[in-house]
Formats: C-alpha cells, structure tokens, sequence
C-alpha cells in the first residue's frame, strides 16, 4: 500500500490463525507466513516498530 512517499507493509491472519507478512516492493504478490495468531505480537511489525493503523475484519466461516 501505498501514500505520497510512504510505504506500508501488510499482516494478516487466515482462517486457520496464520499470521502472514507481505511487502509488495520486496514480495510482490507473495506472502510470507509469520508463525500463529497466540505467537506473534501484532502490535510491532517485524522490524520491532509500533502499528500506525489496524484494519479488522471478521470472517465468518
């Protein structure tokens, strides 16, 4: 995602509680799988920096 100059990065979990990372300068298309929902704080991003925006959404399945 992209704003004026700046460069987001972004996570998110699958049905099965998968977190997965993606950068689309460096992974293009591709996701990264981070690890699961309990083992990985989604308040820092990899890097250790603090989150500017949270988007929810609830699936139902």
């Amino acid at each position: 995602m992209y704003y004026s100059t700046h460069h987001f990065t972004a996570r998110y979990t699958d049905h099965h509680e998968r977190v997965w990372f993606n950068d689309r300068i460096a992974l293009g298309r591709q996701a990264v799988p981070e690890g699961s929902l309990c083992d990985v704080d989604m308040l820092k991003d990899k890097s250790g920096k603090g989150r500017n925006i949270f988007i929810y959404r609830r699936a139902d399945v």
